[in-house]
C-alpha cells in the first residue's frame, strides 16, 4: 500500500463563529415579521369565514379520520359526532384568534422574536459543519473539494482546524463524480450530530458511540471497488468521523491509499 495523503478535517467551535453572524438571526426575524400580512391574507383566503373553516378544515378532517379508523369501527359515529360538535363550536373562535395572532404586536411577532434565539442555535450548527461562503469555511465543502481531486480549491480554504498529514497531488476519490453528493450529504447528516452532542456537553465516548460508529458504518459502504476510483485501493481508502489527536477536534478523515 502506498498512501497518497491523509488529511482530517475539523469542525469549527462555536467560539469561531463570527459575532456578525448574529445579522443573520436578526435579518430572520425582521424577514418572517415583514410577512406577517402575507401569511394572514393566505390563511383567510383558503378559509375566510365560519362555513369555508367547517368545509375545509372540519369535514376534511373528519373525513380523514374515518379513513384511519374505517368506516365500520363500531364506534365510529359515536366518535365522529363528538368530533364534529367540538370543531364547529370552534369555528369562530378559530377566526378571532388567527385574526388577533396576526395583528401587529400578536402572537405571531412575538412567537418569531422569541425563536430567534432557537434559530440561530440551529444556524451555529450549520456553520460549525459547513461554514459559509463569503466568511468562514466548514469541513463539508472541504471535503468535496477533496474527494472531486480539486486541490488547489482546497488550499484555497484550509484552515489550522484542519491537519494536513500529506499535501500531494490529489486524485479523484471515486469512479464517477455523481457519487459525491451522496457522501458529501452523509458527512454532513453526522458531523451535524456530532455539532449538537458537542453544544450540549457531550464527552467524546458519547460521540464516538452514539453518533461516529454509525457515520462510520454508512461511510463504510461507499468506499469499494465498485465506486472508488479504480487507481485506489478500496481496503486502505477511508472516509471517517473521529476526533484528531493534533488539533483535538471532531471532524472526517479522508485517506487516498493505492494498491
Amino acid at each position: 500500500m502506498a498512501t497518497i495523503y491523509e488529511v482530517h478535517l475539523g469542525i469549527l467551535l462555536a467560539s469561531e463563529i463570527p459575532e456578525d453572524f448574529d445579522e443573520v438571526r436578526d435579518d430572520w426575524e425582521t424577514t418572517l415579521k415583514g410577512k406577517r400580512t402575507k401569511i394572514h391574507t393566505n390563511l383567510s383566503r383558503v378559509v375566510p369565514d365560519e362555513d369555508a373553516y367547517l368545509d375545509v378544515i372540519v369535514n376534511r378532517s373528519n373525513a380523514g379520520y374515518g379513513e384511519f379508523i374505517g368506516t365500520d369501527h363500531p364506534r365510529f359515529d359515536e366518535i365522529s359526532l363528538k368530533r364534529e360538535l367540538k370543531m364547529e363550536r370552534a369555528k369562530s373562535i378559530y377566526i378571532t384568534n388567527r385574526n388577533n395572532a396576526f395583528a401587529e404586536g400578536g402572537a405571531f411577532e412575538t412567537g418569531v422574536t422569541g425563536n430567534k434565539e432557537k434559530f440561530r442555535m440551529n444556524a451555529i450548527v450549520t456553520w460549525m459543519v459547513t461554514g459559509d461562503r463569503d466568511k468562514i469555511y466548514g469541513l463539508v465543502p472541504k471535503a468535496k473539494y477533496i474527494l472531486q481531486g480539486k486541490k488547489s480549491l482546497f488550499d484555497a480554504v484550509v484552515g489550522n482546524m484542519d491537519h494536513v498529514i500529506n499535501e500531494t497531488e490529489l486524485k479523484p476519490f471515486f469512479k464517477y463524480a455523481r457519487y459525491i453528493p451522496s457522501v458529501v450529504a452523509t458527512i454532513n447528516k453526522w458531523m451535524t450530530q456530532v455539532a449538537y452532542a458537542i453544544l450540549v456537553g457531550k464527552d467524546d465516548t458519547y460521540i464516538d458511540t452514539k453518533i461516529a460508529s454509525k457515520g462510520n458504518d454508512e461511510l463504510a459502504g461507499y468506499v469499494n471497488a465498485n465506486m472508488l476510483n479504480p487507481d485506489l485501493d478500496p481496503t486502505t481508502s477511508a472516509i471517517t468521523i473521529e476526533k484528531d489527536a493534533t488539533t483535538g477536534r471532531w471532524g472526517v478523515k479522508i485517506v487516498e491509499a493505492t494498491p
